[in-house]
């Protein structure tokens, strides 16, 4: 049985919830006595975190939602509204990878999608969570960004810019909705042990090799992240909004 948590009764959407650092997060935010709406293309994943977090119809929902889609992005947020009565936090994770040659032969069909998911699915959700927040006197966003935002990657032109424009994406919007009660943050996972990562990985050679080479000797697990968010998206970080939170295990600073 859960025992009162920081997130006891807030109502928070998780995009990408069917698998890695979305699907830790759904278990982390019920954890804490969240209600979580687990929101994700592939209905049949987040059925499952569902189940996993131990869900029922009084405290989770399931939404199939193409956050590239404008219509589809303001029915869920409707429909949590209708279900639970309010939203008090949203976590943008939802996202793809498509591994690209360089930039002057990326594809435009691999911009296109890369953009549309990555950074105008993000503004999507934001610009209608935000209001449905206001209604209720405010509330929380953590947008997933990734290292590869902050720094650029060589295996992915858009996959980087499209992770840069979040990172801009929650200053903006934290400079425009914190002074009404809606902090918006971000965090920069560097490598974290998910299906996207390992099928972003050219082979599992490869993948130990980024293990051996980090400073903590591996990567970051999917629920090291979801603490993270978790604590943002809690009343324990309430004077913290516009901030970018690099999540790497002390990679970037090695490199630097």
């Amino acid at each position: 049985m859960l025992l009162a948590g920081r997130m006891e009764n807030k109502v928070v959407i998780v995009t990408g919830g069917g698998s890695g650092i979305g699907r830790a997060t759904c278990y982390r935010l019920r954890q804490e006595g969240a209600k979580v709406v687990v929101a994700d293309r592939n209905q049949a994943g987040a059925e499952e975190t569902r189940e996993l977090m131990e869900g029922n119809d009084q405290n989770s929902a399931v939404s199939r939602v193409d956050i590239s889609r404008s219509s589809q992005v303001k029915q869920m947020v409707e429909d949590t509204v209708s279900k639970f009565g309010r939203l008090d936090g949203l976590v943008n994770g939802a996202a793809i990878l498509i591994r690209t040659p360089p930039l002057v032969d990326v594809e435009d069909v691999d911009w296109d999608l890369t953009m549309d998911t990555n950074l105008k699915g993000t503004f999507y959700c934001c610009k209608y969570a935000i209001p449905a927040m206001l209604e209720h006197g405010g509330g929380s966003i953590v947008n997933i960004s990734s290292m590869s935002g902050v720094r650029g990657v060589a295996y992915s032109v858009p996959y980087a810019v499209s992770k840069a424009g979040v990172i801009h994406l929650t200053k903006v919007a934290a400079a425009q909705y914190t002074h009404q009660g809606v902090r918006v943050n971000c965090i920069a996972p560097g490598g974290i042990d998910t299906p996207q990562m390992r099928g972003s990985t050219a082979s599992a050679e490869t993948f130990q090799e980024r293990n051996v080479e980090h400073p903590m000797g591996r990567v970051g697990r999917p629920d090291e992240v979801a603490n993270l968010i978790t604590w943002l998206t809690s009343e324990e970080a309430s004077y913290v909004s516009g901030s970018t939170y690099i999540i790497d295990g002390g990679a970037w600073a090695l490199a630097t």
